[in-house]
């Protein structure tokens, strides 16, 4: 989001939040409150974190300068494998403590960590949050290099890292790995992104509407403790690197053929016959915007599996073969006749100014344009405060498609920040009507800080989906994924350079149809296995989409064993039962232990233990995975300490002001971090200082962990391993009161074939590409304006004027004596010759048409056909 002013307001303590300048290198927004002669970041803050590795020592606040960003992604079928590497120096002259914060896709399982410096490595381990806390503060008080690494406390898509006692004049390089599912469309196609933007978070009230808070009385009565905006020299605490940076990406694609190179992307062909030969290529990137590496998938049509064996020298779960299956079930597309409540919540608020808006109100247009006439519908805008078309859903007619159209042409992003809880809440306020299936569309840059209440919010609503679209580079990929997956929605994403529409329309046509929900899965598999579905609960599905599920298996599968598995689906498709089954192998010659990192092992982990978190689960089980597997979630952090360094640094500074780099912005907040009732019962109860070391800590909650082949019955009892347990409260132990800002510009256009080498047909082929991808022409949209609410359209002077055809010209050569079935049928066909490329975005469009003409007298003629035939002469 832009760099803000905030301004309280009288009324209540809302905030009206404009844009000060969008922020660019050199600059970042930084807002306190000062409230009771205290400056607190309260919850109307626009959170904007220091960029980058930056100095948070009291002694020698600064940046650590960013040298280099070496990243290299290796993709093989649907998961991406990435390493990170990013070097930093410290150049103060004496040691300093650091802060470094990034983003990455909630759905991103980060299973190493590392910090090499002065030519040692520092490995981290996961350990349980309160623990790795105490590990890291005894390190660094006793003079000892140590790296701390977590979730940010308030998002799941932003990773925070300390570096304690970086040593001074010295370089220090951090690398991360992480394994990823890709974002698999309809369309064959897969899409990896690689974050490069972190917008700053808004953070809200979410104080329900009904229930009253003292505090915002007594703040808006005190003009003088209002929120003061400043900006700050990025030099001073935004990120810093060296004018020579250079961001380096390796991409390695199995399969990979036909490159094609653009200013942000990346994509490959991946052809199934020769998953075996690899194809690599590099890029210098430049700040500015996320890279994503776009995959054309051809030959992969079928279901498939992929078996990886466990470590023998594993726990529990490491220890376990891991089966992941996908496949596109083929079941017939349910009837889209069922009555239907749509409701549009559009983000107005000034992130979305420009071309943002520009896209959500086109898209608008053809949402309210391919509405079924049966249906009930309304507008929900939305910025700090949030304004509704109409009180309560209305039916859809001429009338009220009117109202719709009149407010999304005069739509602008001038709402203020990005306030999604107070909407939502208004519109669930007004229950769903019984005979109606309630459609929500988010469509929003999800830049909030607040998305565990939105979520919670969601997950409680029945009778209604939730179908969300993350707009632009940077929004919160835990925000538009976690709300959709508790609905039964479905999560888009549209980067900047994308188009909105197409994939609006593509979620329209969803959401008319019942999906495949209450699914559960049955097994054919040897004998001497034992199986337990991850996730266990299936998300919707929905039809011609591919479909990626875990499974973990307890039991040896015999090296000899050749016979077919088999998996059943079964599922209900609004009250319908359905059905799809496919067998696969389990090729124990080519999925045995190819990859040492177990990419299939953490993935389903990290499935298990983000399903465990949606479901609120704060019990050990989380814990004892997360540590296990080595992938940090809530409730867990990485820490890693340098005892192989006999020189000890020199302390940074008093006790209290180690708990700084933790705590809230309060200075009370601060001081009591040492004194924290959590970490002194820790200590009380494992005694663990700095003496101990992380292997041991690790080894000791690991000993915890039960056993997932002798106690698979324990499992289906309940009692095991992936038992649910009630939901507790959560503990917030520190609290994480910022969130960056960054940005990538990309350039360089290239076209490479197979050797890496220039093609004239790939420069062409990129160029056809492009256009195809660029915006229709007005036409198309003044054609959608035109037509009426039924699906028909009307002969008249404005609509010749857009068809370039004169009126009298159209009358003689109508075919039928209805002018406006002529007309129609006109519109339709001008729609099938001049904008084919864009046939997902005006397909509806013509399926509300093409049933009006149903009911009309055609008097025995093709009338679509004569009109392309009219058109082509």
């Amino acid at each position: 989001m832009a760099g803000l002013i905030s301004n309280a307001s009288k009324q209540g303590t809302i905030l009206n939040i404009r844009p000060y300048r969008k922020l660019k290198v050199g600059y970042v927004a930084d807002f306190q409150c000062r409230y009771k002669g205290k400056y607190t970041l309260n919850r109307f803050t626009m959170n904007n974190p220091k960029c980058g590795l930056v100095s948070i020592s009291a002694n020698q606040p600064g940046t650590v300068p960013l040298k280099k960003i070496d990243t290299r992604v290796s993709i093989y079928g649907f998961i991406a494998n990435v390493k990170s590497d990013l070097h930093y120096v410290n150049e103060a002259d004496e040691s300093i403590e650091t802060d470094f914060v990034f983003p990455l896709d909630s759905d991103a399982a980060v299973y190493k960590f590392e910090a090499e410096i002065d030519g040692r490595t520092i490995v981290a381990e996961v350990q349980e949050k309160s623990q790795a806390k105490v590990t890291y503060v005894d390190a660094v008080e006793s003079g000892l290099t140590a790296v701390y690494m977590s979730e940010d406390d308030d998002a799941g898509d932003i990773f925070r890292v300390r570096v304690g006692n970086l040593p001074a004049k010295m370089a220090a390089k951090l690398t991360f790995s992480y394994v990823q599912e890709l974002a698999l469309s309809c369309d064959q196609t897969g899409t990896f992104m690689l974050p490069m933007v972190l917008n700053p978070r808004y953070t809200p009230d979410c104080t329900p509407t009904d229930q009253p808070n003292d505090e915002e009385t007594e703040v808006s009565n005190s003009l003088e403790n209002q929120v003061q905006p400043t900006m700050t020299s990025l030099s001073e605490v935004g990120a810093v690197c060296y004018s020579d940076l250079t961001v380096n990406l390796a991409v390695e694609v199995a399969g990979g053929k036909n490159l094609m190179m653009s200013e942000n992307k990346m994509e490959f062909d991946v052809l199934g016959a020769i998953i075996g030969n690899k194809m690599s290529t590099s890029k210098q990137l430049k700040p500015g915007s996320d890279f994503s590496i776009v995959l054309n998938y051809k030959g992969f049509e079928k279901p498939g599996a992929l078996l990886e064996k466990g470590r023998t020298d594993g726990g529990a779960f490491l220890s376990s073969d891991v089966l992941m299956v996908n496949f596109v079930p083929e079941i017939e597309e349910a009837d889209r006749n069922m009555p239907c409540e749509f409701v549009f919540v559009i983000d107005r608020s000034c992130s979305m100014r420009g071309e943002r808006i520009e896209k959500a109100k086109e898209t608008l247009l053809l949402l309210l344009k391919s509405l079924p006439v049966n249906c009930i519908f309304n507008v929900v805008s939305f910025g700090t405060n949030f304004s509704s078309l109409f009180s309560k859903s209305q039916p859809y007619t001429e009338s009220t498609l009117k109202e719709a159209l009149s407010l999304q042409e005069s739509m602008t992003a001038e709402m203020g920040g990005t306030e999604i809880f107070k909407p939502l809440e208004s519109v669930f306020k007004n229950k769903s009507s019984d005979s109606y299936a309630r459609q929500i569309f988010l469509l929003t840059d999800g830049q909030v800080n607040n998305v565990k209440k939105i979520v919670d919010l969601v997950q409680k609503q029945k009778n209604t989906r939730v179908f969300t679209f993350g707009i632009g580079d940077g929004c919160s990929t835990e925000l538009v994924k976690d709300v959709a997956r508790v609905s039964n929605g479905k999560a888009t994403f549209v980067k900047d350079n994308d188009r909105l529409q197409s994939k609006v329309m593509y979620v329209l046509r969803c959401s008319m149809t019942h999906g495949i929900s209450d699914v559960s899965l049955q097994w054919s598999l040897p004998k001497e296995c034992c199986v337990i579905n991850i996730p266990e609960q299936v998300p919707a599905i929905f039809p011609g989409e591919k479909t990626i599920l875990y499974a973990v298996l307890s039991g040896d599968i015999p090296k000899d064993y050749s016979d077919k598995n088999s998996l059943k689906l079964i599922g209900k498709a609004g009250n319908k039962s359905v059905e799809f089954s496919f067998e696969f192998d389990f090729n124990l010659d080519t999925c045995s232990g190819v990859d040492f990192s177990f990419p299939l092992h953490r993935l389903a982990a990290k499935t298990k233990l983000s399903e465990m978190e949606l479901q609120r689960i704060t019990d050990t089980i989380v814990t004892t995975l997360s540590v296990e597997v080595n992938i940090p979630c809530k409730h867990t952090a990485f820490v890693g300490v340098d005892k192989d360094n006999k020189l000890v640094v020199p302390l940074l500074r008093p006790k209290y002001m180690i708990a700084c780099c933790f705590c809230g912005d309060s200075a009370e907040e601060l001081k009591s971090f040492s004194l924290s009732s959590d970490v002194q019962s820790f200590q009380r109860k494992a005694s663990y200082g700095f003496s101990g070391s992380t292997t041991q800590a690790r080894s000791s909650t690991s000993s915890r962990s039960i056993g997932l082949g002798k106690r698979i019955s324990n499992v289906f009892n309940g009692s095991g391993f992936f038992a649910k347990k009630k939901p507790e409260a959560k503990r917030n132990l520190w609290t994480s009161n910022e969130v960056k800002n960054s940005g990538l510009d990309s350039h360089m256009d290239q076209h490479l074939d197979m050797d890496g080498k220039f093609s004239q047909d790939e420069f062409d082929r990129g160029s056809d590409s492009k256009s195809a991808e660029g915006h229709p022409s007005s036409k198309m949209v003044q054609l959608i304006e035109k037509q009426k609410f039924d699906g028909s359209w009307t002969l008249d002077e404005g609509l010749c004027g857009i068809l370039n055809t004169g009126l009298q010209k159209i009358k003689d050569a109508a075919v039928v004596k209805d002018l406006d079935v002529w007309t129609t049928a006109i519109i339709i066909a001008v729609f099938r010759k001049e904008f084919d490329q864009h046939r997902s975005e005006w397909k509806l469009i013509e399926e509300k048409a093409l049933k009006w003409l149903k009911t009309k007298d055609l008097e025995g003629e093709d009338v679509v056909q004569e009109a392309m035939t009219f058109l082509t002469t």
